[in-house]
């Protein structure tokens, strides 16, 4: 557990790194009646203007293009060595035509949040292009080892979202894990920014959600060949996707919330921390499933997954602070830009 206590908090000052690497926001001609704005957006768009980090971007920028590049540490954490040991398979096909399926739900709920300005957008928008990206890499020849098991984890992943926010509107909220109740209630009291909310989301999805699903689904194939080496791609995949996914959220939402148009200011300062910061979060994942799989007793199961529940609701803890929103009253629902 030393090293799941490691990545904690390496987890902990990653989410510090990305909001401490912003830019400067460009001057908007026709400012919106209502900015978010919180200490994190503050810090984000005081720290951009400081000289040392403008000299840092034309560093970065010389050295790594406007998007960045992919740091595969990870790859270089071998597995550990774990049995096959599936408990579910939701696609037995394996087919592409499941996470079909998936993107077909998602687009079905994005267009509901988008027509009621649901603060729950955001992050769903994002997800489903990610979704969207990875069927693609899934279904190209070399993309991935086994795209059957990601197919079948693309669809098992999503399941937790669904579960999430549908018995927290619809059914026992109770039963909602707490680090996704921190999302759905800022949400709701529209009381953090554009970004935060996303931020919310996707911790409770990679670092509360992503170890269970693992551990479902097993990390290690029939043949003994470890799953590892599929979960980097996906990574790869994710920090290829980033800037897309980036630019598209600040095309919807940037008139709410300026650090969202300051981080492409700075690229790939910003692609490369949010990137990293991914990556540590879904090692952290692997890792936590890994324990999870090994727990010899159902107590210390019960243990470990103490620990998952604890670190995702510290996470989001800290997420809702830091984008708190302290602009004026009435706080309103964030409206993404028509299409087009």
């Amino acid at each position: 557990m030393v090293r799941i206590a490691r990545l904690v908090w390496t987890t902990v000052l990653a989410l510090a790194v990305v909001v401490s690497v912003s830019g400067p926001v460009s001057a908007d001609p026709a400012p919106p009646a209502q900015h978010d704005d919180s200490p994190g957006s503050r810090l984000l768009l005081a720290v951009a203007g400081l000289p040392p980090v403008q000299a840092l971007l034309q560093i970065t920028r010389q050295l790594f293009g406007p998007d960045g590049t992919y740091l595969p540490w990870a790859y270089q954490l071998a597995p550990l060595p774990i049995p096959h040991t599936p408990t579910v398979n939701e696609c037995p096909s394996g087919q592409v035509s499941c996470v079909d399926e998936v993107i077909a739900e998602l687009e079905r709920r994005a267009a509901v949040m988008r027509a009621t300005c649901d603060d729950n957008a955001p992050f769903l928008l994002t997800y489903l292009d990610i979704t969207k990206a990875e069927r693609h890499t899934a279904g190209s020849v070399g993309g991935f080892a086994d795209p059957a098991y990601l197919n079948n984890e693309d669809v098992h992943f999503a399941d937790y979202y669904f579960h999430a926010i549908d018995n927290y509107y619809h059914g026992d909220r109770n039963s909602v894990p707490e680090a996704w109740q921190y999302n759905f209630r800022t949400s709701d009291a529209h009381s953090v920014t554009v970004l935060g909310s996303a931020v919310l989301a996707y911790n409770a999805h990679i670092t509360r959600d992503l170890p269970y699903t693992i551990a479902d689904l097993g990390v290690t194939a029939p043949d003994g060949a470890s799953r590892k080496p599929d979960s980097e791609r996906v990574s790869a995949m994710l920090t290829a996707a980033e800037p897309q996914v980036l630019e598209k959220l600040t095309a919807l939402y940037g008139d709410s919330d300026p650090t969202l148009a300051a981080g492409l200011g700075v690229e790939p300062m910003v692609f490369m921390s949010v990137g990293q910061m991914m990556q540590i979060w879904r090692e952290y994942a692997w890792r936590a499933a890994e324990q999870l799989l090994l727990a010899p007793t159902p107590q210390q199961r019960g243990l470990i997954s103490a620990q998952i529940e604890g670190v995702s609701n510290l996470l989001a803890e800290i997420a809702a602070r830091l984008f708190a929103r302290d602009d004026p009253q009435p706080h309103l629902g964030n409206c993404p830009r028509a299409p087009g």
